[in-house]
This record gives C-alpha cells, sequence and structure tokens, in this order.
C-alpha cells in the first residue's frame, strides 16, 4: 500500500485484542458495534495495510472518522499500545486518498490548510469569532435549542464560544504585584516559555495571561515568543501530517535551542509538543 499504516506495522501487531480498551471506548459504549472499538479499528488498520480491505471502503472511513481520538484506550491496554499515532496514521492515509470526501470533510481540510497554516488569517478568524461572542449571538441561539436541532456539534461550538466570555476579573489590578514580585525575584528567576496555543491564545487569552502572573509571581522568569504558532495537533489528527510536520518546524525555530522549560495550557498542545523534538521531555 505504501502509505503511513504500512510503516506502523509493529505497533499495529502489538495489539493482543484482549478487549481492555472496550469499556473504556466511548464510541463503542454507544454504538455496542465492535467496529467503534480501538480493538475493531485496529482490525480494520490491519485489514487495509494487508490489503485484504479498500481504503476507499466506506466502512473504514467511517469507524476511523468516528473515533473521537480520546486516547482513553491507551491508559486501559496491558500491551502499550500507541493508538493515538495509529489512528493518525489511518487518518493520513484516507486524507490522502483519491475518495469522495464529504462537506464536513472538504470544509475541514480547507479551513485547517488554508485558515490554520496562515498565522494572520488565523488571528483575524478568532478576531470574528470574538465579535460574534461578544454580540451576544451564541448565547440567544443556544436557548432557542435550534443550534442542537441542526447539528450537535454546531451546539457545542457554540456552547465553548460562549464559554470563552472574558470573567469578571481585571488584569490591570494585578499589574503591580507582579512588577514588585519581578523585581524582587530578579537574578533569582527561572526562565520558561510559555507556548499560547491558538485557541487558547484566541478564545481564552485570559488564562495565559493568569499563567504568566502565576509564573512571575512564584519566581519564574516568563516570555512567550511571538512567533509561535499552532501545534499542528489538529492537523495530525485529523491526518494532514504534513501540516503538523510544518507547523513543528516553525516552533521549533520559534523556541531555539535556549532549554528553557515549556509551558502550556493546553493538554492537547503538551501532548503534541512533547512528539515535536527538540521538544520532548520539556513540555
Amino acid at each position: 500500500m505504501g502509505g503511513a499504516l504500512q510503516t506502523e506495522q509493529d505497533k499495529l501487531l502489538s495489539c493482543v485484542h484482549c478487549g481492555l480498551c472496550l469499556e473504556a471506548c466511548p464510541t463503542y459504549i454507544h454504538t455496542g458495534d465492535e467496529n467503534d472499538s480501538p480493538r475493531g479499528r485496529i482490525y480494520l488498520m490491519r485489514a487495509v495495510e494487508e490489503n485484504s480491505l479498500p481504503l476507499e471502503s466506506p466502512i473504514f472511513a467511517r469507524h476511523i472518522n468516528r473515533c473521537l481520538g480520546c486516547r482513553a484506550c491507551e491508559q486501559a491496554c496491558p500491551a502499550g499500545v500507541e493508538y493515538g499515532q495509529l489512528l493518525e496514521a489511518a487518518r493520513h492515509d484516507l486524507h490522502a486518498a483519491e475518495r469522495p470526501h464529504t462537506p464536513t470533510d472538504s470544509l475541514l481540510n480547507f479551513v485547517l490548510r488554508h485558515v490554520w497554516l496562515q498565522p494572520r488569517r488565523l488571528r483575524l478568524a478568532f478576531a470574528a469569532a470574538r465579535v460574534l461572542r461578544d454580540s451576544g449571538l451564541p448565547h440567544l441561539l443556544l436557548k432557542s435549542r435550534l443550534p442542537q436541532l441542526i447539528s450537535p456539534r454546531l451546539a457545542f461550538s457554540l456552547a465553548m464560544l460562549e464559554s470563552s466570555a472574558p470573567g469578571d476579573i481585571d488584569d490591570a489590578r494585578h499589574v503591580n504585584s507582579v512588577d514588585d514580585a519581578n523585581a524582587a525575584l530578579a537574578g533569582a528567576a527561572i526562565k520558561v516559555r510559555l507556548f499560547t496555543g491558538c485557541v487558547t491564545e484566541g478564545l481564552f487569552a485570559r488564562v495565559n495571561r493568569a499563567t504568566a502572573r502565576v509564573l512571575r509571581v512564584n519566581g519564574y522568569e516568563t516570555a512567550a515568543p511571538k512567533s509561535q504558532v499552532c501545534c499542528g495537533a489538529l492537523h495530525a489528527h485529523a491526518g494532514d501530517l504534513e501540516g503538523a510536520r510544518a507547523l513543528a518546524r516553525r516552533n521549533i525555530e520559534a523556541f531555539g535551542d535556549d532549554h528553557h522549560h515549556i509551558v502550556t495550557n493546553a493538554g492537547g498542545c503538551g501532548a503534541m509538543l512533547s512528539l515535536s523534538s527538540p521538544f520532548g521531555g520539556r513540555s
């Protein structure tokens, strides 16, 4: 086949099909379909890798795309199967395959390629999202329950957008205490770098500001490289491994080889950075 799955044969064979992952998998619990379990998906991946199931099969695409990518199965697996990497390899092969794409897939691919890989466009998109949030329209729509009737994904997106609204805490009143703490700890501070993330910085910037204050008050000299970009997790999860690698290379250039500790508020970013040399072990 020559795809990403073919390079992951050892990981595919490490699954002993014991079934301990089943009850940890939310899609299997919901559907009761073996193909919607980690074990079942690995069967499908092996079938594609061994050329006994066409990569273009709708069955393969359906069950691979249903996976949430939560990786809860990895915690339950006694064999230590690296399911997350297998899932990304399978989605990479699906992404590269010549097959009909759903409108949702096409929109996702367009946004990841033409917005998320372009920092200026991404900042503009988040600025527009903040304007929409502050207009109060998401709150009104959610109260009407119309988004839930249209699509649960739309309802979730609007709820997340609404939850990103700033709280009542005024950052300005903390400035003096932070400056005083930095002055008192000058010369003794440990240097750290803050990975701000794309969604976190775009919609939840107050969380990054709060983290910077806490670090500084506790004696850490904190800075956030301005040229950093998205961690690439969204691209990897969607199967665009080349896009993820491109972003990883840009972040490596942004953070350089200064060997400072890197702090991030987003668990997904932390997991992705740990796989992006030379970040491994420092995120």
